[in-house]
């Protein structure tokens, strides 16, 4: 966590905007989350969040114990931080941009569901929370985006699908996890919108994640997981300088 987080500060070091980098501390683990925020200049209060867990977990009983996490989640988690470095060399949004890596996430969404219930608790204005877990391996095919309707915002998801028509321009394919899979859900079940763009259908997904075997290799394509970086910027400069909300 502190590699990761000296990783962000150097990206956001040459910003002209108001950004701030902090650790989150927690009662249910003692990971720490990071948070970084860029300050909106007219709509300070109004909150578009990105996020994905910072942790990984090695589960299979009869290999290794190493649990590298190139998959679940270093891509998400570097798909964040790529966004942010562009993000804080653009203009400064009207509404605040905040990007979180959770802690905790692989033992029960431990992180997420502090912070979303300490947001709900303290009644701010969150706009959407975009989540990003599992970016790197294209099981459906390269380009081909599975959008999970389950714990997410029917108002998102339409939205999401808007902005990749004139933007990324995936192809993007309805599923559902079957169960609070992610971070997302944390937010969903205090009752803000929240979205889950993901590497590819459950069913298509990477098969080595929660093992020493979720690393780089030849099935890795960056290219597609360089696509949820242009999601999650496209959503934080568009949603970010828009007063658009969920009715």
């Amino acid at each position: 966590v502190e590699a990761l987080k000296a990783r962000i500060e150097d990206a956001v070091k040459g910003s002209k905007l108001p950004v701030t980098v902090e650790y989150i501390s927690h009662k249910s683990t003692t990971q720490k989350s990071i948070r970084a925020r860029i300050e909106g200049s007219t709509r300070p209060t109004e909150l578009v969040i990105l996020g994905g867990h910072l942790d990984s977990i090695n589960g299979d009983w009869m290999g290794p114990k190493t649990a590298p996490g190139a998959d679940d989640n270093a891509s998400g988690s570097a798909n964040l931080l790529e966004a942010l470095r562009i993000i804080a060399n653009q203009e400064r949004p009207e509404r605040s941009i905040e990007i979180f890596w959770y802690a905790g996430e692989e033992s029960g969404l431990l992180g997420s569901a502090e912070i979303a219930k300490d947001y709900k608790a303290k009644n701010k204005d969150v706009i959407g929370v975009l989540q990003l877990d599992m970016t790197l391996y294209p099981g459906n095919g390269e380009f081909v985006m599975g959008s999970m309707t389950d714990f997410t915002s029917a108002w998102f998801r339409s939205y999401f699908e808007n902005l990749n028509g004139l933007y990324t321009k995936a192809k993007i394919v309805t599923d559902k996890c079957g169960y609070g899979c992610s971070d997302h859900a944390s937010w969903d079940k205090q009752g803000f919108p929240a979205l889950m763009p993901f590497e590819a259908t459950m069913n298509s997904m990477n098969e080595n994640i929660h093992t020493a075997r979720d690393t780089i290799d030849s099935n890795s394509n960056f290219a597609h997981s360089a696509m949820f970086s242009k999601v999650a910027v496209a959503i934080a400069l568009d949603l970010g300088n828009s007063t658009l909300r969920e009715p």
